[in-house]
């Protein structure tokens, strides 16, 4: 799965040097960010030589939904987005089950087409390692532990066998490694994009997190 941001586009890349040929899947949730990613998508793509990516749209039920969903910037008057360890993320914002439900999308296209394996670009920093435990991150929804959930999900109700992965993860890679990584194979990172919202607001975690370790590749 892919979103156009730095972790999946690295991710994505890293696949076609190991000689792998993805195919690009990417959620269209009703964001205001979506049409920004797909043609990322399509730009990266058609530069690795990829079939054109597959968008998977999901309509949620009215209760999930709030009005100017992803629309508006992010409040300035949050806490800390990369410090605070205790509170839900972005409440005003936050759409129940978002992860679960796009995932468990993406695998049932998987399954019904006979693909083995459906990746995503998930990492920890150092500090999230520390904090794993912490409501933030088990809210999260795109944890360790709900990659392993998904798996056990993915045993039951798919006629496909299909594995859940995230080789960052796997690897213990965190953003500097993986910024390092997309260095190395060669990414244009002003061809991707981070923030929750249009325009981006600077203040939300994806935000904060590419100009404390991508600001001086891109500019």
């Amino acid at each position: 799965m892919a979103t156009g941001g730095i972790d999946s586009t690295v991710l994505l890349y890293d696949l076609v040097k190991k000689g792998g040929k993805p195919q690009i899947l990417t959620i269209d949730y009703g964001h205001s960010t979506f049409w920004i990613q797909w043609e990322l998508l399509k730009f990266h793509a058609n530069h690795l030589k990829l079939n054109p990516p597959i968008s998977i749209p999901i309509v949620y039920h009215p209760w999930q939904t709030r009005e100017g969903l992803f629309t508006r910037g992010y409040s300035p008057n949050e806490k800390d987005p990369l410090g605070d360890w205790d509170s839900l993320r972005y409440a005003d914002f936050f759409v129940e089950g978002r992860n679960s439900i796009m995932v468990l999308y993406a695998m049932a296209y998987c399954s019904a087409h006979g693909i083995d394996e459906l990746l995503a670009g998930y990492l920890y920093g150092r500090e999230e390692w520390e904090n794993r435990r912490s409501y933030k991150l088990m809210t999260g929804d795109n944890s360790p532990q709900f990659v392993d959930a998904i798996n056990i999900l993915s045993q039951l109700g798919f006629s496909h066998q299909v594995r859940f992965r995230a080789p960052f993860y796997e690897q213990r890679m965190d953003k500097a490694d993986i910024i390092q990584r997309g260095k190395e194979l060669g990414v244009d990172f002003g061809k991707t994009y981070s923030c929750y919202f249009d325009p981006e607001c600077g203040k939300c975690d994806n935000c904060l997190l590419r100009k404390k370790y991508l600001n001086n590749e891109i500019n």
